[in-house]
């Protein structure tokens, strides 16, 4: 499950049609997709990221999480009970939203956990994502500054040793 903070940094990176190429299927609730202006929802269906509507019951627990959880917005929430229906981590930027799924058990991760992965995947090279990174931060983009700063000191030693010749 992807919400729409992930998307907007994948997208503002230059990156967000490289998740396509990940191994796991990226879903997001359509009142997700409803809200994209910036990107437009075509660019994010092109994405391969799969739109769900929520069936009637589960539009019900989103209406029950609603009052105790007022600072999160109803797309936020339904990305959740949709995460937690499917059983799927969520990839999230907001971290009210990521307060609540550890509450409730359910895996979160955000921006910086996919970069990694199309690093770890062959994706992205180490300087593709440091790139893309330096490209969401210059656009405001609201990730931890501590955690930026590591990977891009872990992304330049990466492209440094890949760089490197082989001794022989």
């Amino acid at each position: 499950m992807i919400d729409a903070s992930v998307i907007i940094d994948l997208h503002n990176g230059g990156i967000l049609k490289d998740i396509a190429d990940l191994p796991f299927e990226f879903l997001t609730p359509d009142v997700v997709l409803a809200e994209h202006t910036n990107p437009p929802s075509d660019v994010v269906l092109r994405s391969g990221i799969r739109v769900e509507e929520l069936p009637g019951r589960l539009v019900q627990q989103v209406a029950d999480l609603a009052p105790q959880n007022r600072k999160l917005s109803t797309q936020d929430l339904f990305a959740f009970v949709l995460a937690r229906h499917h059983r799927c981590l969520l990839v999230t930027g907001d971290g009210r939203l990521r307060a609540l799924a550890e509450k409730q058990a359910t895996e979160c991760h955000g921006t910086l956990w996919v970069m990694d992965m199309m690093v770890e995947h062959g994706i992205l090279s180490p300087a593709s994502a440091h790139t893309a990174l330096e490209t969401m931060l210059a656009k405001n983009a609201r990730l931890p500054a501590a955690e930026c700063t590591e990977r891009q000191r872990l992304w330049r030693e990466m492209q440094s040793s890949a760089s490197m010749p082989d001794p022989e």
